[in-house]
């Protein structure tokens, strides 16, 4: 195994994936020669070392490699934008410092032979000179992923006017069709209405829409939603041993906000809230009484989980 290339990362200290997306990344750009961080133990000493320091969204890279007499330096700063996701923005630090690995370690080009001292006798075969390796460019940094991720929270909104709320469940997927962007969504929810078991009231919710971040910091998020959306009341009532139920799809639109914290990536805890906007009030009678009613503003709260599959 070569000797490696010790990396030293400084204010901030980066988290372990942020360091390992970092090492992969000047690993691949520096082959053959490797690179470490300065917690991993080798057993052959560095070829070199290169400091990283950040500074919001600025990056000072110094690269030193070991020499006969005195260690060469050469540098290198990067500027990124201000909603750079963070991984992204230490997979590129990493192709930069092995860029520089690169650079600095190419062997130089063959220099040509001296002609002899005396002319031969017979014209010599003339010689094609060879042509220097052109110089590696540097590698590009990756281009950003489309996030993916999956939703799963409890909910608790508003059912039937007067009456208790409705609870339940709902499983959101969503993927992004631009990165750090625009992203497609769809929603099942399932709901009821506890605590009434003369007139049993349940939901069925499906939704499509689109959603955008509003902002994002390391570890903290919010987005907005807007959806169309297909609602399924069930009614039953029930009296004694005798039931009967009525049902009605209904169509609406959602419009929600998501805030996100990722403790523990690619785990999050999701606190949403939404509402329904129903066009088509449902107003329900039973035994020749008023029941309820859905109201025209359906609100909704969920606490749950983000699962973040890419």
């Amino acid at each position: 195994m070569p000797a490696p290339i010790v990396v030293e990362v400084y204010a901030p200290q980066p988290s372990v994936q942020e360091l390992s997306v970092l090492i992969a990344a000047c690993r691949r750009a520096a082959a053959p020669n490797e690179c470490a961080s300065s917690d991993a133990k080798t057993t052959e000493p560095p070829l070199g070392v290169a400091i990283v320091r950040r500074e919001g969204d600025r990056a000072h890279i110094e690269l030193g490699l070991r020499g006969v007499a005195s260690a060469e330096w050469s540098t290198r700063d990067l500027v990124f934008q201000p909603g750079d996701d963070e991984l992204e923005r230490y997979r590129a630090i990493g192709f930069a410092v092995g860029t520089l690995v690169a650079r600095q370690t190419e062997p130089p080009a063959a220099e040509a032979p001296e002609p002899p001292s005396e002319p031969p006798s017979v014209p010599p075969t003339p010689i094609k000179p060879e042509l220097a390796a052109p110089e590696a460019a540097p590698a590009a940094p990756a281009r950003p992923l489309r996030s993916t991720w999956v939703d799963v929270a409890g909910q608790v909104g508003l059912g039937l006017i007067p009456g208790p709320p409705r609870v339940g469940a709902a499983f959101r997927a969503a993927s992004e069709l631009a990165p750090r962007g625009l992203f497609a969504v769809a929603e099942l929810g399932y709901a009821e209405r506890p605590g009434e078991p003369t007139l049993r009231a349940r939901w069925l919710h499906l939704s499509l829409g689109v959603g955008h971040p509003l902002s994002q910091l390391r570890s903290l998020g919010v987005d907005v939603r807007l959806a169309l959306a297909l609602e399924r009341l069930a009614v039953t009532a029930v009296d004694g041993g005798r039931s009967q139920g009525e049902a009605r799809w209904k169509p609406g639109a959602v419009a929600a906000v998501d805030g996100r914290w990722d403790f523990a990536p690619p785990v999050g805890l999701l606190l949403s809230a939404a509402t329904f906007i129903d066009p088509e009030r449902t107003f329900i009678r039973s035994g020749g009484q008023p029941a309820g009613e859905t109201p025209a503003l359906g609100l909704s709260g969920y606490v749950g989980f983000r699962l973040r599959l890419r």
